[in-house]
């Protein structure tokens, strides 16, 4: 994942997309070992903290970001990592968080690697949370930040864990961060409990 790009704006960005909260409530356990991917500055770790999660990490490529979380939320464990080589064992997670992460990853094929190390700490029948910003067909473009990033369709994302089951999707009304209407997808999707079911279904 691309760090130095948001290393410039990391103080002045304040991100807007919302997870589903009340889904994840009543679907994730308090006690799940939860990993909130691309974190940013800790804005959703800190907000499940608040829920009443006891065992949240994030993780983001962005020193800035990493170091600006921190400093809001001293007590949220906060590690930087580029993405494609995380700091946990296999299998070590209950739930992973994706927010507002995909859209600034315009590569297909990074996505792709993205994705296999999150199957690999996932544990088998873990759930991944995908909140993303999205359009009916998929268009990459220059950001008001001036940044490149992809608004894909719900099956684009879909596809970016073939073989996972969908618990519950929907496309619901956003904004973006220079308040410009726009879609997110949200989606609830569940690893097989055989893992090697996945990598066939890709």
């Amino acid at each position: 994942m691309l760090e130095g790009s948001w290393e410039q704006v990391a103080t002045d960005v304040d991100f807007n997309l919302e997870i589903d909260r009340a889904s994840f409530l009543g679907m994730i356990d308090r006690k799940a070992k939860v990993l909130d991917f691309g974190c940013g500055y800790g804005r959703i770790s800190n907000e499940l903290t608040e829920c009443g999660y006891i065992d949240v990490t994030g993780v983001d490529p962005s020193y800035a970001m990493i170091e600006r979380g921190r400093k809001a939320f001293p007590g949220l464990p906060l590690l930087h990592s580029d993405g494609l080589d995380l700091p946990f064992d296999d299998n070590a997670f209950d739930a992973v968080i994706i927010c507002a992460v995909l859209t600034c990853i315009t590569s297909l094929e990074e996505r792709g690697r993205v994705a296999a190390e999150i199957i690999r700490v996932l544990k088998p029948s873990g759930i991944v949370h995908i909140s993303e910003f999205c359009s009916e067909e998929s268009k990459d473009f220059i950001s008001g930040l001036g940044l490149p990033m992809r608004h894909s369709s719900p099956k684009e994302l879909r596809d970016v864990f073939a073989g996972f089951f969908c618990v519950h999707d929907e496309v619901v009304s956003a904004s973006t961060m220079s308040g410009e209407s726009a879609s997110s997808y949200r989606a609830f999707i569940r690893q097989p409990l055989n893992k090697a079911m996945h990598a066939t279904s890709a």
